[in-house]
């Protein structure tokens, strides 16, 4: 197969869903792509240093049920040979922890952690076409706080509310613990530099979230499966010049009969420097994104070799944005990486 054909083969197959009909709903992390193990463990295989990074994220802090949610997680890359960077990368661990609080009074909490193994399949010597295989397996903490809840069985006819009635639903309520299973599956095509080239990688993913259906519910007299989670996501990054490129991305989330889709563009240039007399940059990078029917999303970044600042906004496009006041989402992500002879690259 010729070069010509293979890249436009790789289009199809990255694209090809986008051309179904789908759904928005709310969305977990706007920058998906900085939150790489809670996306797609598979995505652990390709961090070629040693990184940790934290995300958080403030939404809808106007309303009466604002959420926060935060991760923190860790990537150790794992090589045949060290001195054999980026050839001999056989794949990867990481950990993650997470927390999400929920309500008007911080009533509904989740807490996980999770460990994740990544194994790489190259497809050639030099790496050009790489798969990686990823599986997560941790455990999800969930539970409320019923002291400021009200319920309906304490609302008398005469009097209203009536915070001395006992509600019977309380008794039955508990914290739940279970275990939850991951697994993906991540295609990366970086073909060698050369000039005037017009595609600078591209790539593509599937992960499925809960593969065990664990039960969820906080009712003793209840259970509730999780229902299974699929992700698909991928990109092409396109070479503007030798210091600026572009990206189109997306990623499409189903679970229970519902759909998100997310479609957006990222603009990445390269800032130069000179220090103790060697060339160094870093790159800064400008994104927009339309998630469906529910936001418009901004985000600015800045990256180097060592280390990574990202800010994103969301804009309510919903009927939601009535009720916001013009407040929208904000989100962070801060991430640090243990090595200092590594140039910053375009993944995205």
């Amino acid at each position: 197969m010729s070069n010509r054909w293979l890249k436009v083969l790789i289009v199809i197959v990255i694209f090809l869903p986008l051309t179904s009909n789908v759904q928005g709903q709310d969305a977990v992390f706007s920058q998906f792509f900085n939150s790489t193990l809670y996306l797609n463990p598979a995505l652990a295989g390709i961090e070629p240093d040693v990184t940790v990074s934290f995300g958080h994220r403030s939404q809808w802090q106007n309303l009466l049920f604002p959420y926060t949610t935060s991760q923190f997680s860790a990537i150790v890359p794992y090589y045949k040979n060290k001195h054999q960077k980026p050839l001999g990368h056989v794949g990867a661990l990481g950990v993650s922890v997470y927390s999400d609080v929920a309500g008007e009074d911080n009533n509904f909490k989740t807490t996980g952690g999770n460990i994740t193994g990544a194994y790489n399949l190259p497809l050639d010597k030099q790496y050009v076409h790489l798969i990686s295989f990823g599986l997560q397996i941790g455990a999800i903490n969930k539970r409320i706080d019923p002291d400021n809840l009200q319920w309906g069985e304490q609302y008398d006819a005469f009097i209203g509310f009536d915070a001395s009635i006992s509600p019977s639903e309380v008794s039955n309520l508990r914290g739940r613990t279970f275990i939850d299973i991951n697994a993906g599956a991540f295609y990366w095509w970086t073909p060698l530099p050369r000039e005037n080239a017009l595609i600078n990688s591209a790539n593509s993913g599937l992960s499925i979230s809960h593969l065990n259906n664990p039960n969820e519910s906080l009712l003793d007299t209840e259970s509730q499966q999780l229902p299974l989670l699929w992700k698909y996501h991928g990109g092409i990054v396109f070479n503007l010049s030798h210091k600026a490129t572009a990206s189109i991305n997306y990623l499409i989330a189903y679970q229970d009969e519902t759909t998100q889709n997310n479609i957006g563009s990222y603009l990445s240039y390269k800032l130069t420097t000179f220090h103790s007399g060697k060339v160094k940059y870093g790159i800064a990078r400008l994104g927009g994104w339309y998630r469906v029917n529910d936001s418009f999303i901004l985000l600015t970044e800045f990256e180097t070799a060592l280390f990574k600042v990202a800010f994103s906004y969301d804009w309510n496009t919903s009927s939601l944005r009535y009720n916001d006041r013009g407040i929208g989402t904000y989100e962070i992500n801060l991430a640090y990486r243990f090595a200092s002879h590594t140039p910053p690259k375009s993944r995205y």
